[in-house]
């Protein structure tokens, strides 16, 4: 039984197995690793698919503004979409939305999974 030393392929020295490629034996040093590592990071970063930004959660009372804000500027806002979005409960966004309607007497308008809030016409 003989034991196979996996050499690094840069330098020689004792490294760490990466396996094959290409039919080749792959092995770095922990040396050689430590200078490759912002390269391959930066390969990394580049061909990893790109995901949305995470908004932040906000307070009720923040994300009150917000949505006046929105309507305000907009006309019409789905409050269900912007609860989801910025980490607001369903029935804490209804809540707001129905004081909102009250407060500056616009329309609540309850569609199939949306709930609208509009600056009456």
């Amino acid at each position: 039984m003989s034991v196979r030393i996996p050499y690094c392929i840069i330098c020689d020295r004792v490294g760490v197995d990466l396996g094959r490629v290409a039919g080749k034996e792959v092995a770095l040093c922990l040396d050689c690793a430590r200078v490759l590592l912002p390269k391959v990071q930066a390969l990394v970063e580049a061909a990893a698919p790109k995901r949305p930004a995470k908004a932040e959660k906000v307070t009720p009372e923040k994300f009150k503004e917000l949505i006046a804000t929105s309507v305000e500027k907009r006309g019409s806002l789905n409050i269900l979409d912007a609860a989801k979005r910025y980490g607001v409960s369903a029935e804490k966004a209804r809540e707001i939305a129905k004081a909102l309607a009250d407060e500056k007497g616009w329309q609540i308008e309850e569609v199939k999974k949306k709930l609208l809030l509009k600056k009456p016409a």
